[in-house]
């Protein structure tokens, strides 16, 4: 019985990797034919904001003004807003529909899940020799799968409210699918057991069947506000604008006192420009609920666009008031001190003293720090808050992060296509390396910690970032797009195109 397990796993195990070979092989065999017939390489380049109508353009350039022989095409597939769930679930159709030879990924930014304790590595050879077989890890995804559903079951029958009010698991992953519709299929009238099992589809980027759970609890309550507030975002995240706007309307016919609703259209019309009337919005939000902490974020970012950063200072210090564990108002007030708003000293006590007041600080809010610092030219101080911010990198990892990037090299990999992963500025590259956990043959890393840093210190931040939304880092100014673009290109042709 035993012999005929072992025999059976190595059967698989040789299936599985003859078959990988043999698929990669061909692949490399097409891109090399391509290159000599200097046919054109295509690059598709996937991630959010910072990657829509951002570095693509220049990648192209930099790799075409390199004489290598090859014609290159850059397609940008970035999507601002778009969380590594979205950008993966539509990688199918993107490798349909462009025929890449290679993916570069700079994603995860704008995931929000729960970050979990990295596994210890494993020195014994043997354990080493096992976890690198594929079987070993077909067998561990699938047990995984099948403890976290029952520890998500346990967690959602501890949290439900016997009136039907919204389930609260603690962690919308993709495990909890299966507790959350299990939920709905029980309780088929439980509205709140929709709303949130839409939440969940939306986090993880399945737009459609998020539309469809709110739709079902507005069926079961159609007087419901908040339903309609949830619709609303998650329609806008798929480009519904018209469906998103129709549903904030009825959500404030419903309840022309909510207050989260004058927070999403101020939102809207700060992106379409609209910054009059997004600051009108706002205010109104705050008229209704002073202790809105969204609210002063977005109007925070509403100051920034139209110049006020004095105002931008002030609404950044009540929202961090009102919630010190906010990211967007960190970012803000460091986007309002780097535009002259401010003194450094009275800065740095307030960060300091939020970071005091949360349970678990957050890579933000050390980044926040270390920027803040860099800005002034107190090397030893940002290098001190970047170390810290670092070490959080590296003892913790959101899962549904390395979920989604694994999930990207596995698609890649039975079309033969190359992936390239790119760290964001500023950061070390090897919290991303280890979200693979030696699953990582074959792929590309890209560090751009070096070259901004020192870009950095010889000018400033605002030469290469617009804003920091991202703590230690922002959206790119055209000289950041064109570093980021320049660092990656040599790497392509350092560990690509001259192999």
């Amino acid at each position: 019985m035993a012999f005929g397990l072992f025999l059976t796993a190595l059967i698989l195990e040789a299936m599985l990797r003859l078959g990988g070979c043999i698929i990669l092989s061909q692949q490399a065999h097409r891109n090399a034919r391509a290159m000599r017939q200097k046919d054109v390489y295509r690059i598709m380049c996937i991630g959010e904001s910072t990657t829509q109508g951002g570095y693509p353009a220049f990648l192209e350039r930099a790799l075409n003004g390199m004489n290598l022989g090859i014609r290159f095409s850059v397609i940008n597939r970035g999507l601002g807003g778009a969380n590594s769930s979205f950008l993966v679930d539509r990688m199918e159709s993107d490798l349909d529909a462009y025929h890449p030879d290679m993916v570069v990924a700079m994603m995860g930014i704008n995931d929000n899940g729960p970050h979990m304790p990295y596994e210890p590595e494993m020195k014994s050879n043997t354990v080493r020799f096992i976890r690198a077989l594929r079987v070993y890890k077909l067998a561990r995804i699938a047990w995984l799968h099948i403890t976290h559903a029952r520890r998500q079951a346990d967690d959602l029958r501890d949290t439900v409210a016997e009136n039907g009010e919204a389930i609260r698991p603690k962690a919308r992953t993709a495990q909890a699918m299966v507790a959350l519709e299990k939920d709905v299929e029980i309780n088929s009238r439980n509205y709140g057991a929709y709303m949130e099992l839409g939440k969940a589809k939306r986090e993880l980027g399945n737009y459609p069947e998020a539309i469809a759970a709110f739709q079902k609890a507005l069926a079961i309550h159609p007087r419901n506000d908040q339903v309609y507030v949830e619709l609303g975002k998650v329609c806008r995240m798929a480009g519904k604008f018209a469906e998103a706007a129709a549903a904030f309307q009825k959500a404030l016919a419903i309840n022309p006192r909510n207050d989260e609703v004058y927070v999403e259209l101020g939102k809207d019309c700060r992106c379409a420009g609209k910054l009059a009337e997004s600051e009108a919005a706002l205010k109104k939000a705050l008229a209704i609920n002073p202790r809105n902490d969204m609210a002063y974020m977005e109007l925070g970012r509403t100051y920034h666009d139209l110049g006020r950063f004095a105002e931008e200072m002030v609404v950044a210090k009540c929202g961090l008031g009102m919630n010190p564990q906010g990211p967007g108002n960190y970012d803000n007030l460091l986007s309002a001190y780097l535009a002259g708003a401010g003194n450094l000293l009275e800065l740095s006590i307030l960060l300091k003293e939020s970071i005091k007041k949360v349970p678990m600080p957050t890579d933000r809010m050390y980044a926040t720090l270390s920027a803040l610092y860099a800005a002034v030219g107190d090397i030893g101080l940002a290098a001190n808050y970047q170390r810290k911010a670092e070490q959080f990198r590296l003892r913790l990892y959101d899962p549904a992060v390395a979920d989604n990037y694994h999930r990207l090299k596995a698609m890649l990999d039975r079309r033969g296509v190359k992936l390239v992963c790119v760290q964001y500025p500023m950061r070390g590259l090897e919290p991303l390396r280890k979200l693979f956990r030696g699953q990582d043959a074959g792929v590309v890393f890209v560090d751009n910690e070096k070259a901004f840093k020192a870009a950095v210190r010889r000018s400033s931040l605002q030469e290469y970032f617009r804003d920091m939304f991202g703590g230690d880092f922002g959206h790119f100014t055209d000289k950041g797009n064109a570093l980021l673009a320049g660092n990656i290109a040599d790497v392509l042709v350092r560990e690509v195109f001259r192999e």
